[in-house]
């Protein structure tokens, strides 16, 4: 019998997983033998760039060292692991009798779990079931058991049963279920159900914002739309898929639900009430559809008006005012546009901005770490590349965020990826300064100049690259319509400058409410 070493083994395994690209940092322990290496500035980089590796690709990897590595990484781990994507961290350790006897001139310490399953592979007769039963625990292609055919039965005629009776039915989508193998059904059953949709925080870009069916982002008394706010409400009946109650995805968990109301379906159950059943999102949706489809009562029901867009006259300060950006990005975003958006602001803002069909896009809700959006672009962009899925990368990030890993701009122009960024500039973390007053110093952050980032990250590639500062409103309009910014053939970053004392209207409702509790 031919032998195989343990590293080839498990490159080979996901390789044939689907994996085509491993991330780590230069002069870590493994060489990831017949994938592309993407080296990554730092550890941290690193997994947020896996991260949005996997949440285009359904599975992503990362590479470092032990102890120093991990620890560099874990921020990332983490997030990953809270929000259900699936990254397989693969750790560099030392010889077995190393590690038995200490004898490793690095630290030690012994092994760290911030992840769904852990093994070491230390046994090669085990090691080819220890490496698939890892990368099953973590349900990266949904190889979970299927769930009871009965279960799906009377989950199915249920929800059926229920649709017919309700007078107000709605459906909402959020990202609490799997990350990618459940999205591909949304749109088809936004059609079987032609009853109106929202989406959460966490559920934009997954369905089709243009669908006639579509009336906004739903996040309690943090939705932009106050007509969401009543459509919820109002409802006798909400199908919500993959509900995921985060801070951020409820509006502080200002959300006023009748919980005798909501059919919740997730990766591993559906609950119908307070009846629970053993089915799984992935598994329900292909029978639901259909059932939807062939029944007539429900089939006949009429379409929604689609959901008037907010008022994009230039505002009368002439200043970036939060209320009008993110309706007028609305305008710029493109089919085929993959967006990603950082923590704070920018991830409520961009729940006001509806994007055109064929859009894709995503922000970490639930771990909230600042700066993972620029490691993520990197990462799904490669993923976008090699899946020939999506065109352009729009980055919307806050100035201070970006400070945190800005160095992921080197991945970018290094691999040949065409962002545009959009950096919110208002001097500071604006939630922290909201919280804890508008005059505390240590919100602030030291001044950069965003708009010449790039060349200082890409020196190979500059004079072709980008930047542009803008002031007013009206410089901004006029740069948004501008061709070089929309055709996006070169690296380019546009640096907003913003009142600091300027939040989006959603996020002062929950703020002063809470406040006021």
């Amino acid at each position: 019998m031919s032998e195989i070493l343990i590293g080839e083994c498990l490159f080979l395994r996901l390789k044939q997983l689907g994996i085509g690209t491993v991330f780590g940092v230069p002069g870590d322990l493994v060489e990831p033998l017949g994938l592309s290496w993407v080296g990554a500035p730092n550890e941290l980089i690193g997994a947020y760039a896996a991260d949005g590796y996997a949440r285009l690709n359904g599975l992503g990897a990362l590479v470092t060292r032990f102890d120093l590595g991990e620890l560099s990484a874990l921020c990332g781990i983490g997030g990953s692991n809270c929000e259900s994507v699936p990254v397989l961290h693969i750790v560099g350790y030392p010889t077995t009798p190393a590690q038995k006897e200490r004898k490793d001139p690095s630290s030690y310490l012994g092994g760290w779990k911030l992840c769904c399953a852990t093994t070491v592979l230390d046994d090669p007769t085990t090691t080819a079931a220890e490496i698939d039963m890892s990368i099953l625990v973590q349900n990266s292609l949904d190889a979970c058991p299927p769930s009871a055919p009965e279960s799906e039965a009377a989950v199915t005629t249920e929800i059926v049963s229920r649709l017919e009776l309700a007078k107000s039915p709605i459906l909402i989508v959020s990202g609490g279920a799997a990350r990618a193998n459940w999205a591909e059904h949304v749109d088809p059953l936004i059609q079987a159900l032609k009853i109106p949709f929202l989406v959460t925080g966490l559920g934009k870009g997954i369905a089709d914002e243009m669908s006639p069916y579509y009336q906004g982002c739903y996040a309690g008394e943090g939705s932009w739309l106050r007509s969401a706010i009543g459509l919820v409400q109002e409802a006798d009946c909400i199908l919500w898929l993959g509900n995921y109650p985060s801070d951020f995805n409820t509006g502080i968990f200002t959300e006023k639900l009748d919980h005798c109301t909501i059919i919740d379906l997730q990766r591993f159950f559906v609950n119908i009430g307070a009846t629970k059943y053993d089915a799984r999102i992935n598994h329900v949706l292909p029978k639901l559809i259909p059932a939807l489809s062939s029944h007539y009562p429900l089939a006949q029901r009429t379409k929604q008006n689609p959901q008037v867009d907010q008022q994009l006259s230039l505002p009368a300060s002439n200043k970036i005012e939060q209320d009008w950006l993110w309706s007028r990005l609305t305008s710029y975003l493109r089919p085929g546009d993959l967006v990603i958006t950082e923590t704070g602001t920018a991830q409520v803002g961009i729940t006001a901005t509806r994007f055109p069909s064929g859009c894709h896009g995503w922000t970490q809700s639930v771990y909230g770490s600042i700066g993972y959006a620029a490691g993520a672009a990197a990462g799904a962009a490669i993923a976008a590349k090699e899946t020939g899925k999506y065109k352009r990368l729009v980055l919307v990030t806050g100035e201070g965020s970006l400070q945190l890993t800005v160095q992921a701009f080197s991945m970018l122009t290094r691999y040949r990826i065409v962002p545009v960024v959009f950096a919110l500039n208002n001097y500071g973390y604006t939630i922290e300064r909201y919280f804890r007053g508008w005059d505390a110093k240590y919100n602030d952050i030291p001044m950069w100049d965003y708009a010449a980032l790039f060349k200082a990250f890409a020196p190979d590639v500059e004079p072709r690259v980008k930047g542009y500062k803008v002031t007013t409103a009206e410089e901004l309009d006029e740069l948004l319509s501008d061709g070089e910014l929309c055709d996006s053939v070169v690296p380019q970053c546009v640096d907003m400058i913003m009142d600091p004392k300027d939040v989006p209207e959603a996020m002062r409702t929950v703020f002063e409410g809470k406040n006021a509790m």
